[in-house]
């Protein structure tokens, strides 16, 4: 049974440094505030991360947003869901993962490209001008 996500884009997300060992929070941008008009598409994506990434070291990263607030105390931390994986090389976005490498479920980002994609243009009704007669 699939679990639909929905993707939470008010919150500032996650940046998560993947390594061979353990996934730490990402320290020059820990947080991306990230909007629903910056993923239209991958190239669109890339762009917008592409201001952040410029001096980020080679590898591999998580960008992940809040599923659950999380309360008061130590006990009650927000819980994050992985938006996307992505590979960066010399500063640049090289890949965007389709899927989870160890779930093999693919990421909420291509829902939400595809959404965007799905809307229809909107479209101008043209208006007659209408001469009088005099």
């Amino acid at each position: 049974m699939e679990e639909i996500i929905k993707v939470n884009f008010v919150r500032a997300m996650l940046v998560l440094k993947i390594r061979d060992t353990y996934k730490a929070p990402y320290h020059k941008n820990k947080f991306i505030a990230l909007k629903k008009k910056d993923c239209e598409d991958p190239s669109t994506f890339k762009k917008f991360m592409h201001q952040y990434t410029g001096n980020w070291s080679s590898g591999s990263y998580d960008l992940q947003f809040v599923i659950k607030e999380g309360g008061y105390g130590f006990m009650n931390q927000p819980v994050y869901y992985t938006l996307c994986r992505f590979d960066v090389r010399e500063g640049r976005i090289v890949k965007i993962w389709k899927s989870s490498p160890y779930t093999r479920k693919g990421y909420p980002i291509w829902d939400v490209f595809a959404e965007t994609k799905k809307k229809p243009a909107t479209k101008k009704v043209a208006v007659k001008k209408v001469k009088k007669k005099i």
